[in-house]
């Protein structure tokens, strides 16, 4: 673990450190934090050059919440002279962390900073950092360091970088810079071709460019990448059909939604309200029915087929529509919740 390494002591006198840190380490493994400091704290009031019995004892109160002590046995650690160079690399990564629970956002930025300064590659300081930056709005500085953080892990990382990209469009787009925000979402869906994020983001942006050919393409990629999705987009994809005088073809993508996978109740109820916009209101209620069939609870389901009747003015079936929307509303809030490990059975 990395609470042991930092500075050991030679001689027979460490074998009384170590006793401490392995009973504080069974201390933790069984959830007594309050205990694993007391031993800890015992240990280096015996001893003070028991160094890793320091970092252990600071990532413990970390741990408990307790910032402030934490931060101060961190840069009391550091003021040593007689610390070694992993004692004291480990001390600064720990008085990072600090500041980073604790949401002191510049001084752990800055912390972290000094860390990469002494181990560039260092995995955690350089995962750290970059959510920091995107954190306090300043992706261009995380971009470099997502790129060195894939470098030193992977593909794992790659993903992260990713998403700096996408929060750079973010940033971009904020500033008016509409064309640099479609650049950086490009480069992340190179990286990622799945990130619902950054396909939605690119169908934005291209609609703000007055390119809604190529937002309609982005925004249809979304249930393509995770049909869970499809709610986000369907009614900009609807609208954007219907700007571009293509209507009936909404309707044939969304039955090869169906086609593929008849279970998709965002795609029926889409198809339910393209057909409600068109005035085939018989047929927006069947694949309204289609999804309560399947599941008699589906609150949206229920909400839609409420509206279709509503804009149809059939009023004695919106009022059968509103009552069976409140037993629905009446059994979610009248059923007991199911604890983990339980059965309705």
């Amino acid at each position: 673990m990395a609470w042991f390494g930092g500075g050991r002591r030679r001689g027979a006198e460490a074998g009384d450190g170590d006793a401490a840190l392995r009973r504080a380490l069974h201390a933790v493994l069984d959830h007594d934090l309050a205990g694993a400091e007391t031993i800890l704290g015992d240990a280096v009031r015996h001893d003070s050059n028991e160094v890793d019995g320091y970092l252990a004892l600071a990532r413990i109160l970390r741990q408990r919440g307790e910032i402030g002590r934490a931060i101060h046995l961190h840069q009391n650690l550091l003021l040593r002279r007689d610390l070694s160079p992993d004692a004291r690399f480990l001390a600064l990564l720990g008085l990072a962390e600090d500041f980073r629970e604790g949401g002191f956002l510049r001084r752990a930025i800055a912390t972290y900073e000094e860390v990469l300064a002494r181990s560039p590659r260092d995995p955690r300081a350089l995962g750290a950092l970059v959510r920091l930056l995107v954190g306090a709005r300043e992706p261009r500085r995380a971009i470099p360091l997502a790129r060195r953080l894939a470098r030193v892990e992977g593909n794992a990382a790659r993903l992260l970088e990713a998403e700096v990209w996408i929060e750079l469009a973010d940033v971009e787009r904020t500033e008016g810079h509409t064309q640099a925000a479609r650049k950086a979402l490009q480069r992340a869906l190179h990286i990622d071709p799945g990130s619902v994020r950054a396909w939605i983001a690119l169908g934005e942006v291209e609609a703000e460019l007055g390119r809604a050919k190529d937002a309609l393409a982005a925004w249809r990629r979304v249930p393509e990448v995770d049909r869970r999705a499809g709610s986000l987009v369907y009614a900009r994809i609807a609208a954007t059909f219907a700007a571009l005088d293509r209507a009936r073809e909404h309707e044939a993508w969304l039955r090869e939604l169906l086609d593929a996978d008849p279970e998709d109740p965002g795609a029926r109820l889409a198809l339910a309200r393209a057909f409600a916009a068109r005035g085939a209101i018989e047929e927006a209620l069947a694949e309204v029915q289609g999804v309560l069939d399947r599941e008699p609870s589906h609150l949206e389901a229920h909400a839609a087929r409420g509206r279709i009747l509503l804009g149809a003015s059939r009023d004695g079936d919106v009022v059968k529509a509103h009552e069976a929307l409140l037993d629905v509303l009446e059994r979610e809030r009248a059923a007991p919740p199911v604890r983990a490990g339980e059965s309705l059975a």
